[in-house]
């Protein structure tokens, strides 16, 4: 059986191809010559998209603590909240995401490396 692989209307044979041993970023999978590498600028943005999906539901869950701390006069609270938000969101602009020089390096960047 013949394993073809497509990147962008451009369909190769498998065999005769060095492949990345890991597809977390097979949507910015590139030919180079008898190998597949992947395209660093496009995984950043799909590693930036997982990062922004994986903070979603902790985000509203601080959104609730800020109202709770808001209803209840805490205004130490609400700061402390909104630091943490406003960590969440300025995650995706971490230099360690631009200056992740592999695949791996950039697989390893999760919400709890960047922020704690």
């Amino acid at each position: 059986m013949t394993v073809l692989i497509n990147i962008n209307g451009d369909i190769r044979d498998a065999a005769s191809l060095t492949i990345p041993p890991n597809r977390a970023f097979r949507n910015a999978w590139q030919f180079s010559g008898p190998a597949v590498e992947v395209d660093m600028t496009k995984a950043r943005g799909i590693q930036k998209d997982r990062l922004r999906s994986e903070r979603k539901p902790k985000l509203e869950e601080l959104d609730t603590q800020y109202m709770l701390a808001d209803e209840n006069g805490d205004s130490a609270g609400k700061k402390a909240v909104a630091e943490r938000k406003k960590a969440l969101r300025d995650m995706t602009a971490d230099p360690r995401i631009e200056a992740a020089a592999t695949p791996e390096a950039l697989l390893a960047l999760t919400l709890d490396t960047l922020i704690g």
